[in-house]
């Protein structure tokens, strides 16, 4: 697929990434949906490629020819649901309020390219989230992103207050629409309306200025000034160990990770690139433990995971592992910290 495509709406490996997971999630196979994107895995990790809109287009087609089925907006927007601070935008779930979740979750989404897609516009009568789609070529990716948006929505009132009150489309209904089940017998009955002037979510005003019940600015303060130490507008002024770190980072809890993944997403061997961290006096090994330990202390702060949870968002087999590395790293065993962070956050 055209990388780096600024002409045209773009998206960022982070974003296609959630979408190849849920999609791989529902039961497409791996190699039949790299196939479709016409990449190599490393590059789809790649935290700093950009992607044509046309990818997920070709994601969402891969999964329905391979599942046999269509309606999958829904299915692969619920899969996208940040879960774990390797997911762009989990931050966003706690916020103080639904509507700074909202606005929080439209920044993370970053799918733009030289502008800002989405946009959240409040009056005194009512908000909405609204989406600038230039391409008819942008209506699959538009459909994900308010399935997504929805399910974060719900999950963030716990299901018993549905924020969004309408969805709308400037293109035309696909066939069989129903991305936001809108059957009178579905509990969420979300009405959507098509060939209409604008490309919007509209929520309903009271339930977004109500309290999250998520929220924890523990966990938005900690993962905000920890982002801060790693971004910079000048990617080339970073040293490597750094870049490796942010790699490493939105990739945690994912399969594969490895020196060479990583080398081929850099565009060096790995010989190279093990050269160029010891030069820096690191190594690989060296970063994946220390953004281990810092993802486990985003966690801790969070409260509400149990050790084994952890354990495989950081990306261990075993919860022994987990034990014997945090050991190591502070002299205590974890669940001793755990419960400590869990009675503060109560």
């Amino acid at each position: 697929m055209g990388q780096n495509n600024l002409d045209d709406i773009s998206v960022s490996s982070q974003f296609l990434f959630q979408v190849f997971r849920s999609c791989q999630d529902l039961g497409a196979r791996k190699p039949v949906l790299l196939s479709a994107l016409d990449i190599t895995d490393s590059k789809l990790r790649d935290p700093e490629a950009r992607f044509d809109s046309r990818s997920v287009t070709s994601l969402y087609q891969a999964t329905v020819h391979e599942l046999g089925r269509g309606n999958l907006y829904q299915d692969i927007g619920f899969g996208m649901i940040p879960v774990g601070f390797s997911d762009v935008g989990y931050a966003a779930m706690f916020g103080d309020t639904v509507e700074d979740v909202f606005r929080a979750a439209a920044d993370a989404i970053d799918f733009g390219a030289n502008r800002p897609m989405l946009r959240w516009e409040r009056t005194g009568s009512t908000c909405r989230l609204l989406c600038d789609p230039t391409s008819e070529k942008a209506k699959d990716l538009v459909l994900l992103v308010f399935s997504m948006l929805f399910h974060i929505g719900n999950q963030t009132t716990n299901g018993s207050l549905i924020p969004i009150k309408a969805a709308y489309f400037q293109c035309r209904e696909p066939k069989n629409c129903d991305e936001f089940a809108r059957s009178e017998n579905h509990p969420l009955k979300v009405p959507c309306y098509f060939n209409q002037c604008q490309t919007y979510l509209e929520f309903h005003r009271d339930v977004v200025l109500t309290s999250n019940p998520l929220r924890n600015k523990m966990v938005a303060r900690a993962l905000q000034e920890h982002m801060c130490v790693f971004h910079a507008e000048d990617k080339q002024a970073i040293p490597l160990a750094n870049l490796s770190y942010e790699y490493l980072f939105y990739l945690l809890d994912k399969s594969g990770l490895s020196l060479d993944a990583a080398a081929e997403t850099f565009g060096m061997a790995e010989r190279t690139m093990r050269r160029k961290l010891v030069a820096e006096g690191a190594s690989f090994r060296q970063i994946l433990e220390r953004v281990r330990r810092d993802a486990c202390q985003l966690y801790f702060l969070e409260g509400t995971r149990s050790l084994s949870e952890i354990a495989t968002k950081l990306g261990y087999s075993e919860l022994s592992a987990f034990t014997r590395a945090y050991t190591s790293w502070h002299g205590r065993s974890p669940s001793r910290d755990l419960a400590a962070h869990i009675a503060l956050a109560a």
